[in-house]
């Protein structure tokens, strides 16, 4: 096997590795968040549809927080916790999971380019299409 070869497989493997192990574990936590109890789905619900309610009003609620109150802040900040109580666990789970793996593929990656080093043509006189 060519050394380019082996460098392909290896950036592609730490690209899979990075991308599918997070995803592989918010798939196997996500089924424990709809089963672990009715709190835990409607907390996880309510994120994802509040969020896209206020979609539409995103300007005037930037306008606004330029100055909040300390109350207001402190309220947002209590619902916003509230909300996401029940689904923490499980994203500790993927947090720690995706690291993990990012720092495999890191590795994986920088093997990749030990073995296929990216290509510098033309040495910093670059051609943008326009006459020579």
């Amino acid at each position: 096997m060519q050394r380019t070869t082996k460098g392909k497989i290896c950036k592609i493997s730490a690209l899979v590795l990075d991308v599918g192990a997070p995803f592989a574990a918010t798939l196997s936590q996500f089924p424990v968040w709809i089963d672990r109890s009715a709190n835990a789905t409607i907390s996880g619900l309510f994120i994802l549809f509040a969020f896209l309610s206020l979609i539409p009003f995103f300007k005037q609620i930037k306008e606004y927080f330029k100055s909040p109150s300390a109350w207001v802040m402190w309220c947002v900040i209590l619902v916003a916790f509230i909300a996401i109580r029940a689904i923490i666990d499980e994203i500790i789970v993927i947090c720690m999971i995706g690291a993990v793996a990012n720092v495999i593929g890191s590795w994986l990656y920088k093997l990749g380019e030990y073995f296929d080093p990216p290509t510098n043509n033309g040495g910093g006189n670059i051609n943008l299409g326009g006459s020579s």
